[in-house]
Order: structure tokens, then sequence, then C-alpha cells
């Protein structure tokens, strides 16, 4: 097996493993989500389209290009590649992406409301308040567009009405933002069931956000 081969072997399984972990940890159900991974300048790895975590194989993950043309694979590609695709040209920083659907972000992602600093060490590992995009229908050109500038330069974003969308430089810092952002979030729901929520200080935002782009870029 050549080198190229066995590398992309090693990204599948990537994929598959943390795909594993996100259905373990709740982050989805069944087939609902995708994770991608960038392989090359005009190459990713994206999940397939309806079939279960627990049942894929290397061979299921589909290798499409940068305008979603297949390039290997029988599989149909997950209906979201549009989305992931959008967020890979807009930032060549992320390597990686998991896009899921667990319950606290679904549930800021359904009110519209956005997930602000509210533990110190949300700035340095996310990047500064989670926005939640505009609505747009799962699949199309137009919710990349809305993710794409919603997520800005951070390392998440809600997903208006849908879930949520962690980016990485690799698929282990991206799984990584995405345990975060869900723990930040179950934070945030119930402290605002309690009625009273304090903020990080806006001196303190500020010093964390060179932090952030130093971690960001970092091999975890």
């Amino acid at each position: 097996m050549q080198e190229e081969d066995q590398e992309e072997l090693l990204l599948r399984r990537q994929i598959l493993d943390y795909g594993l972990k996100a259905y373990d940890s709740g982050f989805v159900t069944e087939t609902e989500g995708n994770l991608s991974i960038r392989v090359a300048e005009n190459r990713f790895l994206v999940s397939p389209s309806h079939v279960p975590y627990e049942k894929r194989k290397p061979s299921d993950l589909v290798v499409i290009d940068s305008e979603g043309k297949v390039l290997a694979g029988e599989r149909r590609p997950t209906s979201e590649w549009r989305m992931h695709l959008a967020v890979y040209k807009a930032r060549q920083d992320v390597n990686a992406i998991v896009h899921a659907h667990p319950v606290y972000c679904s549930i800021l992602a359904v009110i519209g409301e956005p997930l602000p600093p509210v533990l110190d060490e949300m700035l340095p590992y996310l990047g500064g308040v989670v926005e939640v995009s505009e609505f747009a229908p799962a699949g199309s050109a137009e919710i990349g567009q809305s993710v794409t500038k919603s997520l800005g330069n951070r390392a998440a974003v809600l997903i208006s009405n849908h879930g949520n969308l962690c980016v990485g430089k690799n698929m282990s810092r991206a799984f990584q933002t995405a345990k975060y952002v869900e723990k930040y979030a179950k934070i945030y729901v119930s402290a605002l069931s309690l009625g009273k929520v304090r903020l990080v200080p806006e001196g303190r935002q500020k010093q964390q956000g060179p932090i952030y782009e130093y971690l960001k870029n970092m091999d975890w």
C-alpha cells in the first residue's frame, strides 16, 4: 500500500472512531450529524449518508472535491457536504469538522440564544461568543453561507433550529471543541433556568483573545 493510501486510511479510521465517540456521547443518534477531514487542497473525506455509526466501515466514507464531486466511494456523501465545503473554503486553518445535534446546544439553537462567555476557560478554546446562524434549510448552499458567516474565526457555531458545528486543526481538536461547547451550553441553559447569569468581565475576555489564536494552532 502506498504511503498516501495508508495516510488516508488513518484519516478514514479517525472519522469512524470520532463518529462513534460522538454517538456514545449522545451528540448524535443513529445516522444524524456528520464529520469530515481535509485530506488535500482539493480532496475531502466525508461521512456517508444514512449509514448508522455502529455499522460504518472505512470503505463507507466518501471522497469529494471542493465542488462536491465524488472522487471515490460507493455511498452517497452526507447531505450536508455543502456546509462542510463552505467552511473549508472560508477557513484554511480548519482541517476537520464535527457537525452534531447535542441536546443543550440544540436548545440554544432552537430559542436563538448565542452561547456567551460564562466560564473563564471558554474563550481560549472557543474564541468568543458561540453565535447562532440565520436559519437555512438543511443540505442547502444557503446553510453553508449562513454557518460560515456566524462561525467567523471561532471554533464553534450554533446552527439555527438544527444543532452545532465545531472545527479544528485536526479531528481530535474538532471533537474536543464539540465536548467543550456542549458542556458550556448545559451550564448556561441551567443557569438561565435559575434566572441569573454572570458573564466573564469584558476586560478578561479581551485578555483571552490571543490565547485562543495560540491554542488553535497547536497539535493536540
